[in-house]
């Protein structure tokens, strides 16, 4: 069939070989026409060219799983790279039945029957006639034998550097084939270890001649390593990869097993990596042989809350008990093998087994653990009764009894410790308790559940709560207590990444308040950082008076975070003479395109992005996550003021998290609505940014940048 009608123009290569091929003729030149082309005195000579596309002269077959009598096809492309019309005259098979091989006298390939009669005419690749291609079809049937077999597809044709051009086209048989066992290495959960856990790995060779292996290199995870007879490498070492100075050699039909892929589970930080197996099998030539490794993606998890019991000041002896929380919060059920209180504990301190199932009122042990299914969760109490008042430091602050709990398990953390504390008390202010149901660890947009229930006074109970925020991140709003700064147990919506200190002062029923040296207030501090491989966050500071950040649309100013993968195309309005990324509504992801499907089908995949908040009234932040981003992908991170409502500049920050570690962060000073900033990209696999604009220069602005398709509503 003929093809090629919307093809690019080829790159420089066969411009240059059609320019080299055109003879030029001065002076004594026809102007009549022929197979030249003049200009006045000026000739030059048609030269046409063939080129088979892709331009590799050797077809191979596969026929191993073929049954005897199966046929497959191969299609051959070729086109004209010269000047002036090529003529292709003839095509033929030239095939020779090797030694010891019966073809049933009827030959193994075979040439269908062309679209177009011969000779053929093809058109200059790139040009303005048609057609610019021709396609031919080889058929192959699988004889009784499993001899290889070969031929030579002939071409005749006009090209006058090369009339007659081949492809050779030959059988699987005789030709080594790698594959491994397993075909991708999953280590599951590897609990956090100074030595490098190890699972073997077979080389096996499926085809019918020995196979030779020569090296390995690890990508992407430096974590993951490899070892065999004589050499042992992992980390910077694994990436650079090692040759070996003696191949080992895996006879056809066969299987080794000499080596072991090794993982450094030094976080519980999910890896993905590839083993790169480099052999003399024609099919991986280059490339190496690709083995998937995992670590850390999958398994159990346990989740303790709180991780800090405190019982601040009680009466002496008085009987206190806080519980505590165990969750299984992994993808396998979680076995607690222990529970127990150290050595270094107080002796005031008690454990109650009574929430357990069945079976373990003396709580678990190894040879009976306690198994904890997916998603479920256990309680453990803890007892507290102070036999003395404690002894006060030179502060005043009393020195609290402390202990730790132990919960032993096969998770990542093998062994989870939970601080106790507290404090023999004859005093009678009230003492705040601060409890946060979601601990001390989250991810950014968690609603905290703030919980002051835990406060107590020696006689009576509390009577007032009074909670403030005394730390957030910089350059972010102050977070809102809902339904109120006063309420026992107020809600908190933390987006920004960073920490969040929060305070309680309480009175009780008789008028005493915390606050004193004897009773201080209570504060607790929440960490929020990303658990993404990609967290992006756009924050935003106006500085004119009015500019709410919790009204609503029109009541503060509106910025947009934007974040383009590299097939994202849209009008060039920064004038650069290349398509813009931005307002593309597949490849963008911005407030029109919140949750694209960018790779594959599967909706568990996790590998697409999403905008998980978009902030319209000022200040921020938005957020956008990617869990597993696409290697060799480009992503390009960009902010758009889209609307300032009269409210003017806004300092604008993007910050750049590869999980809970911040890569990149950037300020635009004084951004102007409509502006489009580009900041810079990332460069998967390689968790860092690159800037738009070049090193030394101002940030890449784009003044009054309107996408026809998306325009606000008002312009200021």
């Amino acid at each position: 069939m003929m093809f090629f009608r919307n093809t690019p123009q080829r790159h420089l290569v066969a411009a240059l070989s059609a320019f080299i091929g055109a003879a030029l003729v001065l002076g004594g030149c026809s102007d009549s026409s022929g197979p030249n082309t003049c200009t006045g005195a000026f000739c030059t000579e048609d030269s046409p060219q063939l080129e088979f596309t892709p331009n590799d002269r050797r077809v191979e077959i596969i026929d191993v799983a073929m049954e005897v009598g199966e046929t497959t096809t191969r299609t051959i492309r070729l086109i004209n790279v010269g000047t002036g019309d090529l003529k292709v005259r003839d095509i033929s098979l030239a095939y020779t039945t090797p030694a010891g091989a019966s073809d049933g006298g009827t030959p193994p390939f075979r040439l269908l029957p062309l679209p177009v009669d011969l000779p053929a005419t093809v058109k200059p690749f790139g040009g303005p006639d048609f057609p610019q291609g021709l396609e031919f079809v080889i058929e192959y049937t699988k004889k009784t034998d499993a001899i290889a077999r070969t031929v030579e597809i002939r071409v005749d044709s006009n090209d006058i550097r090369n009339p007659r051009q081949s492809v050779t086209m030959t059988t699987d048989a005789g030709l080594p084939r790698i594959s491994t066992n397993p075909t991708r290495l999953d280590f599951g959960l590897v609990p956090r270890s100074t030595i490098p856990t190890a699972r073997p790995l077979a080389l096996l060779n499926t085809g019918t001649r020995a196979l030779s292996v020569s090296g390995f290199q690890i990508a992407r995870d430096g974590r993951f390593g490899i070892r065999g007879p004589g050499f042992d490498v992992n980390g910077p070492a694994g990436l650079l990869g090692v040759d070996l100075a003696q191949a080992i050699i895996v006879p056809p039909g066969e299987s080794i097993s000499v080596l072991e892929v090794t993982f450094l589970s030094d976080s519980p930080a999910p890896a993905e990596g590839d083993l790169i197996i480099y052999s003399d099998d024609p099919s991986t030539e280059g490339s190496g042989h690709r083995v998937t490794l995992v670590a850390n993606k999958s398994g159990p998890c346990i989740n303790a809350t709180p991780r800090r019991v405190d019982f601040g000041g009680k009466l002496i002896g008085s009987v206190s008990k806080i519980e505590v929380q165990v969750s299984s919060c992994g993808t396998e059920p979680l076995d607690i093998s222990l529970i127990t209180l150290d050595e270094t504990s107080s002796l005031d301190f008690e454990l109650e087994f009574a929430d357990l199932p069945v079976g373990f009122e003396n709580g678990p042990n190894v040879q009976n653990p306690l198994r904890i299914p997916v998603n479920e969760s256990v309680k453990v109490t803890v007892v507290y009764v102070p036999d003395s008042i404690n002894p006060r430091d030179a502060a005043n602050v009393p020195i609290p009894d402390e202990g730790t709990l132990l919960f032993g398990s096969n998770a990542f953390e093998a062994e989870v410790p939970v601080k106790l504390s507290g404090a023999g008390s004859d005093v009678d202010c009230p003492t705040p308790v601060i409890r946060v149901l979601q601990g001390e660890e989250v991810i950014p947009q968690t609603v905290l559940n703030l919980d002051g229930s835990g406060s107590y006074a020696p006689f009576g109970g509390i009577s007032r709560f009074n909670w403030t925020i005394v730390a957030w991140p910089e350059n972010t709003p102050r977070p809102t207590m809902l339904p109120s700064f006063t309420d026992p147990a107020p809600l908190v919506e933390v987006n920004s990444v960073g920490l969040y200190t929060f305070k309680l002062n309480v009175r009780d029923e008789f008028g005493n308040a915390s606050g004193v040296p004897a009773c201080p207030d209570a504060e607790f501090t929440v960490l929020v950082q990303p658990d993404q491989a990609i967290h992006v966050e756009l924050g935003w500071v106006t500085a004119k008076p009015g500019a709410t950040t919790e009204d609503g649309e029109g009541k503060g100013t509106d910025l947009d975070l934007h974040f383009a993968h590299e097939n994202a195309v849209g009008p060039d309005l920064d004038g650069d003479g290349e398509p813009d990324p931005w307002f593309d509504a597949t490849w963008d992801v911005f407030w029109y395109n919140i949750n694209p499907d960018w790779y594959t089908i599967d909706p568990g995949a996790q590998d697409d992005p999403s905008l998980d908040r978009d902030d319209i009234d000022g200040g921020g932040p938005e957020n956008m996550n990617l869990a597993v981003p696409e290697d060799g992908v480009t992503y390009t991170i960009g902010v758009h003021y889209w609307n300032a409502w009269g409210f003017g500049v806004s300092d604008a920050t993007v910050k750049v998290f590869h999980y809970a570690d911040l890569v990149y962060e950037a300020t635009l000073a004084e951004m102007k609505p409509l502006d489009m900033w580009c900041v810079g990209a990332i460069l998967w696999p390689t968790p860092a940014v690159v800037r738009c604009a070049a090193e030394g220069a101002p940030e890449q602005v784009t003044p009054r940048y309107v996408n026809p398709f998306f325009q606000p509503p008002f312009s200021p």
